[in-house]
């Protein structure tokens, strides 16, 4: 007989083949790709119409020397920052009621005004709702009195021209170099969720069919049901890789022929703190013990499943599970200790996010192999416990055995159904 690696091994190369070796194959290649290129091109249009859709406008009923004293302060200060930053300022002509008109310029609803500024430098006038007083208002007063120091200078003939700054440019900053290995930290996490998210999902179905066509039945009376269970993680495991590795080579395509063309996609000049290439094999090791804790847990809430419908309605609970891991393992991008963080490291789930937000923090291995063997325990636990739960409540089967023993590695007798 065979022993329970080998059996894992024949199940998961059946699903490989089957799987990888089908047209579906393509479309399930394709459509991460253009999901992704759709929302990235949606979140960047929406992004752009809600930020220019959102900038204040506020009008100048100011006499002409004021205006263009505003627009010059407003300049120099975008100059520094950015468009967005400050509100629009559109000059209005002055008319004899100056309170009424800006009355009527606020209620004007083509005109769109959030605020109107009149008056003069030296006696400005915001008039607008409360409101302002925590937007707009801040922001235009920071432009008069940029115009105000202005004109006071050129009034004492003093020029206002800034000195020329001198540059002491070195390798990297603490700060900085924080900022960017949180970026990365978190970038880590979002790939692994994601990926997992879209492919450990899967798995709530995958007894299903082969439970409504008595397959099932066939593969537990020839192999112990635990190599089934662990077979299908390792099959599943394996197309994400094929498609993770398919993927990394045509964004890695996509980014050579971006370089080639234009020089304006560049890499920072940062490392994670275990550095570039074991950062790598810890992506992968962590994307592995996540997607086998998560899809063994899937697989085995979906061997319960009796249909379709009922893995249609505990998908979005499996969803949201999978939300609230991604939301506990974010606490460690930055954090300082405390109950979250450590919860984060210490529960299966979401410790490989944690981890890998770890290595992208801190330079320090051995939490690293304490993490994979912590986790590593976890996933035999959950198929362990997955396969006799399926074994008892849809086989009808004792279990036979204790939980807790350790399954045969070499060769003996199958378990009998």
């Amino acid at each position: 007989m065979m022993s329970l690696f080998e059996a894992a091994w024949v199940i998961a190369r059946r699903d490989f083949v089957a799987q990888v070796y089908s047209r579906s194959f393509i479309l399930f290649l394709l459509a991460p790709l253009l999901l992704f290129a759709f929302a990235f091109f949606v979140g960047t249009m929406a992004d752009n119409s809600d930020r220019l859709a959102n900038q204040p406008v506020v009008a100048l009923v100011t006499d002409g020397g004021t205006a263009e004293a505003l627009a010059a302060a407003r300049a120099r200060l975008v100059g520094g920052t950015s468009e967005l930053a400050f509100p629009v300022l559109r000059r209005v002509p002055p008319a004899e009621n100056v309170a009424v008109q800006a009355r009527a310029l606020l209620a004007n609803e083509d005109e769109g005004y959030s605020a109107v500024l009149s008056g003069t430098l030296a006696r400005p006038v915001l008039t607008g709702p409360l409101r302002v007083d925590e937007s707009s208002g801040p922001r235009v007063m920071l432009i008069v009195d940029a115009a105000r120091r202005t004109a006071a200078l050129e009034a004492a003939g003093v020029s206002a021209a800034g000195a020329p700054l001198v540059r002491d440019v070195t390798d990297q900053a603490a700060g900085n170099l924080q900022m960017l290995r949180r970026v990365i930290a978190q970038g880590g996490q979002g790939l692994i969720f994601v990926v997992t998210l879209m492919l450990a999902t899967l798995l709530l179905s995958t007894l299903v069919e082969e439970k409504s066509n008595k397959v099932i039945e066939v593969l537990a009376a020839a192999v112990p049901l635990d190599a089934v269970f662990l077979g299908k993680l390792i099959a599943m495991l394996g197309i994400s890789l094929v498609g993770l590795a398919l993927w990394a080579g045509m964004l890695a395509l996509g980014y050579t022929f971006v370089q080639i063309l234009q020089d304006w996609v560049t890499v920072p000049d940062v490392a994670p703190a275990v550095g570039w290439p074991i950062w790598i094999v810890l992506l992968l090791l962590y994307y592995t013990a996540n997607f086998m804790l998560l899809g063994a847990l899937f697989l085995g809430i979906g061997g319960q499943a009796t249909n379709i419908r009922e893995i249609q309605t505990i998908s979005m609970p499996v969803t949201l599970l999978q939300l609230m891991v991604l939301l506990l393992a974010m606490t460690v991008v930055g954090g300082e200790g405390g109950a979250a963080v450590w919860t984060a490291y210490i529960l299966p789930f979401s410790s490989p996010l944690a981890m890998v937000a770890h290595a992208a923090q801190y330079e320090a291995l051995w939490p690293h192999l304490l993490a994979l063997a912590w986790q590593a325990v976890w996933i035999v636990l959950i198929i362990r416990l997955s396969a006799r739960l399926f074994r008892t409540t849809v086989l009808k089967s004792t279990p036979g055995g204790s939980f807790f023993g350790f399954p045969r590695f070499g060769r003996g007798r199958t378990e009998s159904v």
